[in-house]
């Protein structure tokens, strides 16, 4: 496609079967129209060598994928992200008679990721969080799939026969499996208190993959500003993250207005926050808008937790994203340091953070 005049139809390639959400947020975002007169033809449930070759051949335009397996993947030679969806789902959800504060003690749920298990125990310490694949072993039961679809109907199952007391899973599987059950979001900022469930990283991003001379103005176009710096950034963090410890960091990046943060300060009497929004006039300082960065880790019993947040201009954000590794680096180095025993700060002593 060349770059002098955009097109008025493009052709698009979703990666991924009914498993993951790429296909969801897709028709989502072709049902808000991004452009009136833009024409979008769609194939989906491609598997993604298959898109690639599509794409390298001229055959598409653009490759929709879920910004997770193409981390993963490491992207290809001789293509760019060329816009991104708008984020969707990027929490998940516990299927449940009820929320988490009304269920009964010692409830048993079933979560999948180990990210939301350390959460959960931080939350409730009195519930048994279990790994699917666990359960399945103590009740002498075969699981039929490790994620996706299968396992979530299994989890259903044993939910609908009272065996549990709920699971863990992701919206767009709720959703295309058409459960009849309650469902409550985890979310990153809840109404009624102020504990929070970050998402995993990059979880709820659709990428827009192109060849290289894409045209940049429709790409800015069709394309969400908030969701491509939440990519550029959680990307660069993701990168300077050692790789097994992946699945026990939440994290999101996001837009976000000084009076909404403001609101935030408010309700957890946070003054430093709200001192440093405001001059002493008690107008609000600089842009109307800032990017927060928000990365977590999660001790083993749920009990600990190292978390970093920053505030800065969305010019900067990238660029912030690789300083606040390195005071992430430092810091779990140091929670997770063995103390040695010393004459003056006293016996030997286990690391603050066990991962």
């Amino acid at each position: 496609m060349g770059a002098e005049a955009e097109p008025t139809q493009i052709r698009l390639v979703c990666v991924g079967d009914d498993d993951v959400a790429t296909g969801s947020h897709v028709r989502k975002w072709m049902e808000t129209k991004p452009l009136e007169d833009l024409e979008i033809d769609v194939q989906f449930g491609v598997e993604l060598n298959s898109a690639l070759e599509i794409l390298e051949n001229g055959e598409t335009d653009l490759l929709a994928i879920s910004a997770s397996s193409w981390y993963v993947c490491k992207g290809a030679p001789n293509t760019m992200v060329a816009a991104t969806l708008p984020r969707r789902d990027e929490n998940h959800i516990l299927v449940a008679k009820d929320r988490l504060d009304y269920l009964d003690y010692k409830s048993i749920i079933l979560v999948e990721n180990r990210l939301q298990r350390r959460q959960l125990r931080r939350y409730r310490p009195d519930f048994r969080i279990l790994d699917p694949m666990a359960f399945a072993d103590m009740i002498g039961r075969e699981i039929p799939a490790k994620s996706g679809l299968g396992l979530l109907a299994w989890m259903e199952d044993l939910h609908a026969t009272k065996m549990i007391t709920g699971y863990v899973s992701e919206m767009h599987l709720f959703n295309s499996a058409k459960i009849d059950s309650r469902r409550h979001k985890l979310m990153t900022d809840s109404k009624e208190n102020s504990a929070r469930f970050l998402p995993s990283p990059l979880n709820g991003l659709t990428l827009l993959i192109s060849r290289k001379g894409f045209p940049a103005s429709l790409a800015e176009k069709i394309g969400d500003a908030e969701s491509m710096t939440a990519w550029d950034c959680e990307r660069t963090i993701l990168d300077r993250i050692e790789p097994d410890i992946h699945d026990k960091i939440g994290m999101i990046v996001r837009h976000r207005q000084i009076p909404s943060l403001l609101n935030q300060a408010e309700k957890e009497k946070d003054l430093l926050r709200s001192t440093s929004l405001l001059d002493s006039e008690g107008d609000i300082i600089g842009d109307v808008s800032l990017v927060e960065i928000l990365i977590e880790i999660i001790g083993r019993t749920g009990e600990r937790t190292m978390l970093v947040e920053k505030l800065v201009e969305k010019e900067m954000a990238p660029t912030h994203a690789r300083l606040v590794m390195s005071e992430w680096q430092d810091m779990l180095n140091l929670v997770t340091k063995e103390h040695e025993e010393d004459i003056r700060l006293g016996p030997a002593r286990p690391p603050f953070l066990d991962l």
